[in-house]
């Protein structure tokens, strides 16, 4: 993995109201940021570290597979993410998981 790097960007509200404005070809009609602490990722039904860290995993699977096979090859993905799910299970920090709601509205 050593051979790989990837850019995150994180934004706020804000950054993103202006680039919206500043493209112009759309208004904002909502915008919304939700914080969900870690309980909540499986619904916050018995709560359990490592079945929230499994769902956890899942979730990045999904967003990052796609990148990660084309880069590695499809045979590290269920090691990869295994190894994933147990690091995710043994930190004990509770992060927050933020998710952006928008809609917007095409100017005419």
């Amino acid at each position: 993995m050593a051979t790989s790097t990837t850019s995150y960007y994180e934004s706020c509200a804000e950054k993103i109201q202006v680039e919206v404005e500043k493209k112009g070809s759309s208004i904002i009609n909502h915008l919304e940021i939700i914080a969900l602490p870690w309980e909540y990722v499986n619904g916050g039904i018995n709560y359990d570290r490592v079945l929230t860290a499994k769902e956890m995993a899942k979730r990045m699977k999904a967003v990052n597979e796609s990148m990660i096979r084309s880069h590695f090859g499809a045979d590290i993905m269920d090691h990869l993410f295994h190894r994933f799910t147990k690091i995710l299970a043994a930190d004990n920090k509770e992060v927050e998981h933020v998710s952006l709601v928008i809609s917007l509205i095409r100017n005419v």
